[in-house]
C-alpha cells in the first residue's frame, strides 16, 4: 500500500454533489490535486482544537434556538434543522472576524 498510496488517496467522483451542486468547493467530495490541497488549507486552522473554543457559546446559541423552535412549531421541525445547519454553515468560518 506504502507503493499505491498515491493512487488510493483519491476519492471517487461525484459528478452532482461534487462538481455541479457544490462548483468542486467542498472539501469532503474534491478530488486529491491542487483543489484539494489548497480547501485544506483554507479550513486547517478552523478545524484546530483551540478553535472548538471560539465555537462553543455561538453553537450552544443555535442550538438552545434549534430547540426553542422546535418546541413551539413541532410541524415545521425540518425547516427549523435546516436553518440551524445553514447558520452553522454561514457562521463558523465568519466567527474569527466578529469583534
Amino acid at each position: 500500500m506504502e507503493k499505491e498510496g498515491g493512487s488510493l488517496v483519491d476519492r471517487p467522483r461525484s459528478i452532482a454533489a461534487g462538481e455541479i451542486l457544490s462548483n468542486g468547493m467542498r472539501i469532503l467530495l474534491a478530488p486529491s490535486g491542487d483543489q484539494f490541497r489548497r480547501l485544506r488549507k483554507a479550513v486547517h486552522t478552523h478545524l484546530q482544537p483551540k478553535a472548538a473554543e471560539a465555537y462553543k457559546d455561538m453553537q450552544r446559541e443555535n442550538a438552545m434556538n434549534f430547540i426553542l423552535d422546535v418546541l413551539n412549531d413541532p410541524t415545521n421541525h425540518q425547516k427549523h434543522a435546516q436553518r440551524y445547519v445553514t447558520t452553522k454553515a454561514f457562521c463558523d468560518p465568519f466567527i474569527d472576524m466578529v469583534p
